[in-house]
């Protein structure tokens, strides 16, 4: 199996177009990543994670929408490959890296984590390869979970009210978060709304989970048929044990 057998069409935009637009692109592709160009020619990516990065820095808080553009937020964490070269390249360097993209002349695609575990999974249950996630409070700021996911190197972060898990927290859901504020306050208010926010304000409730002894093929399906990440594990009483992400299926081939 090849690059070309398991990469998906490139979604690019180009270096100077705003963040704002890079998230709706994302939003309407269902994707996490975006390639980023200038004429033609490869810059960089850009990820919800950078955006975090980006958006969410205290340096920042009172900059309008306008002034972020993509070139604020370019990350080099990907690697490159050629549509020939073999799948299992961009396998291990998925273990690394945010994305490959995939070059010969000019941008021809791209493969995620997404793309390999359509096609690969490992066999076994989930709680082998699951990790105890970080976890937060319905009431802690959306600010501090934003330094946990970057601190970390997370996407997401599981609330919990005491032992009950009662939502979950995204990059994609701290990213719109911080793009929401900026856009409905004044300047000279950005700071303390965005200090003011909770993550029982921006998590989602309807948390898809699995329950221990799901087998890493089931938890793949499940994600590639939800468009989700990475799924809470639970135990025979309901209690998070752990937490498993695209990547640690890829990390486990």
């Amino acid at each position: 199996m090849k690059v070309k057998d398991i990469m998906s069409k490139p979604v690019t935009i180009d270096k100077s177009d705003r963040v704002s637009e890079a998230l709706d692109l994302m939003d309407k592709q269902h994707v996490r990543r975006l390639i980023v160009r200038r004429n033609g020619v490869l810059m960089g990516i850009i990820s919800l994670r950078s955006i975090c990065g980006s958006l969410g820095s205290r340096r920042k808080y009172n900059h309008p929408p306008s002034l972020f553009h993509v070139a604020d937020a370019v990350s080099n964490n990907y690697a490159v490959l050629g549509p020939e070269d073999d799948a299992q390249q961009a396998i291990e360097a998925l273990k690394q890296v945010d994305t490959v993209v995939v070059e010969d002349g000019g941008i021809l695609g791209a493969v995620s984590t997404s793309d390999v575990i359509r096609r690969v999974t490992p066999d076994g249950p989930v709680e082998a390869i699951m990790k105890m996630p970080q976890i937060a409070p319905p009431d802690a700021r959306v600010s501090f979970i934003r330094k946990l996911m970057m601190d970390k190197g997370i996407s997401r972060v599981p609330i919990m009210d005491g032992a009950t898990l009662v939502g979950i927290v995204s990059e994609t859901d701290v990213a719109a978060a911080f793009r929401g504020v900026k856009r409905r306050s004044s300047q000279n208010h950005q700071d303390n709304n965005v200090e003011r926010m909770l993550a029982f304000d921006i998590m989602r409730a309807d948390v898809v989970t699995v329950p221990v002894g799901t087998s890493i093929r089931d938890a793949a399906k499940l994600m590639i048929d939800r468009g989700i990440g990475a799924l809470p594990v639970l135990n025979e009483q309901r209690h998070l044990v752990g937490i498993v992400t695209r990547r640690d299926i890829v990390r486990a081939i």
